[in-house]
Parts: C-alpha cells; structure tokens; sequence
C-alpha cells in the first residue's frame, strides 16, 4: 500500500521463485523489494545470482524475523543495500525500519520508530533501561490496533499504561537504533544466564555447510534449560556434531554454547517462513536423524 500511494509499481509472484525473482529484477529493472529470511537465503545461494545484473536495485527491505548478518553482507557485497522493518500485526506492520543510508552502519539494526510510532525499551518491573542494556519493546501510536476480537482478557493483557507489549527483547545503542535479540517467548534461561537464540543462529549461519538452523532451549535438571541447536546440512555436507560445536569457539561465552547439535532434514516454517519453534521443540526427542550431543 505504501507504494501504490507513492505511485510506485508493484509485482507480485504467484509463489516465490528465487531464479524467476532475479530475472525479473534484471529485466523490468525493479529498484526495490521486500523480502524475508528465507527468501534472502535462496537467493543468495542460488547459481544465478553472482553473474545477474542486479544494478537496478536500491534497496532491499527485510524482516518477519530476526536477519543473519552472513544474509545482509551477502547483498552488500553485491552493492546493494539491505534495510530493515520491524512490527506486528497488531501494530499495522511497521514499528521500526532502518533506511538504506544507515543500512551498512548500523548492520543488525532494525532501525528507529516510524514516523507515527514511539518505542520503548523496558525491563520486567516496567522502567525504562540505559541504553545497551536488554528489555521488553514496547510501541505506541495511532497505528496500534484497538484489541483482540472478543478476548478482552487477551487484549489487557497486551498493554501496559496505553503502550503494546510486543514480546520482544531487544537493546537500543547510543544514537537510538534499535536491535531485536530475540523473542521473549524463545530466550533460554541457562544457569540463571540469558541465552538469546538469535546469537547463536547468526553463527551457524555463517558456515557454508549449513543450509539452515534452529536454537531452542530444552529443560536440564541442572541448569533449567540448555541451548540445543537443529541444523540442516547443505547437500553433499560431511558435517558432522563436533565441526558444528567448534564453531562457537571464540565466537561466543562458552555457558551460550549448545549442548547438543540434532541434524534434521529440513526445519518447520509458516508461510511467511518463519521458523516454527513449538513444533522442533514438541518433535526434539523424536528426531529420527539426531547428531549427537556434546
């Protein structure tokens, strides 16, 4: 809607098709795109795309979920820019959004509150943190929506003093840019220690061997929950447990490291292609093709 109100031109696919995507790019020199992980991914691996002439593309917007940062630098490498948006339904999408002269800087940012919104970062009591410091967003403005349809408790319970708890975590730097860490929802409480799942995913995100991956959190007698991370082998992969294990070394605090790797054939995604963590938590145990445990 945005661009039709700006006069822009809009093409939609009737499914997406990442070689399709790219030759269309080239031929109707289309200057901007929205897209989401999943959809980044297959084409940056697709064999069409180091030689396609992409020139004509300005900006691509992402989001849906938490971008890789192996994702973004894969465009910038091609010289195309990669902003960020950041919202719900309930907030009529968009919150947040990085504009394309901050998109190299700011890598990871989801940018600053749109032009009707304000934001805030809060930790559990409801006061505002400093910033770098981790909290709950919370969004405000005229874009909200008004409540859940006849569940009135559902809809109190998602407001604080007139401001909608998103379910996020995140973190704000010093000049006001924002960045998710990860779902509240998904974050793993190991030991008393905060494991944002997203962290670990941009690791694995980066090995080549990967096609693609998962961290959830799985209960431990001694420690509450563990990190254990579901990853799908690029095809013709020798990967093995020990190789996925090695890559947090040096990378991140060893309590944030997986205690377990599963190998899994593929992960389970909604239509917008965010992963579906409920079911690789419910089907853990029962994973025909487990990798072993560390």
């Amino acid at each position: 809607l945005p661009a039709l109100d700006d006069g822009a031109s809009v093409t939609l696919q009737r499914r997406f098709d990442a070689g399709r995507m790219l030759k269309e790019v080239a031929a109707w020199r289309r200057s901007l795109k929205l897209m989401v992980p999943a959809t980044l991914q297959a084409c940056l691996r697709h064999p069409d795309f180091a030689a396609t002439d992409l020139s004509s593309l300005r900006l691509i917007m992402a989001g849906s979920s938490t971008i890789p940062a192996a994702l973004i630098e894969g465009f910038h490498a091609r010289g195309i820019p990669v902003g960020q948006v950041y919202g719900a339904t309930e907030t009529a999408p968009v919150a947040l959004y990085l504009r394309g002269p901050d998109a190299r800087r700011k890598i990871g940012s989801t940018g600053k509150p749109a032009i009707h919104c304000r934001a805030r970062i809060v930790d559990a009591a409801g006061s505002e943190v400093e910033a770098g410091a981790a909290g709950e967003i919370l969004v405000q403005g005229p874009n909200l929506f008004r409540g859940y349809w006849n569940d009135p408790a559902a809809t109190a319970s998602a407001f604080r003093d007139g401001w909608y708890c998103t379910g996020d975590i995140g973190h704000r730097d010093a000049e006001g840019y924002y960045y998710i860490d990860d779902r509240k929802k998904d974050v793993i409480i190991s030991g008393g220690e905060n494991i944002y799942p997203a962290e670990l995913e941009n690791v694995l995100a980066a090995c080549p061997e990967i096609e693609e991956a998962a961290v959830i959190g799985r209960p431990d007698p001694r420690w509450g929950e563990v990190a254990v991370a579901v990853v799908v082998r690029k095809p013709g992969a020798i990967l093995d447990a020990a190789a996925v294990l090695a890559l947090f070394e040096g990378s991140l605090a060893r309590f944030k490291h997986p205690r377990a790797i599963v190998f899994a054939r593929a992960l389970p995604r909604n239509v917008m292609g965010k992963v579906l963590k409920h079911e690789l938590r419910s089907s853990l145990d029962s994973s025909p093709d487990s990798g072993g445990e560390s």
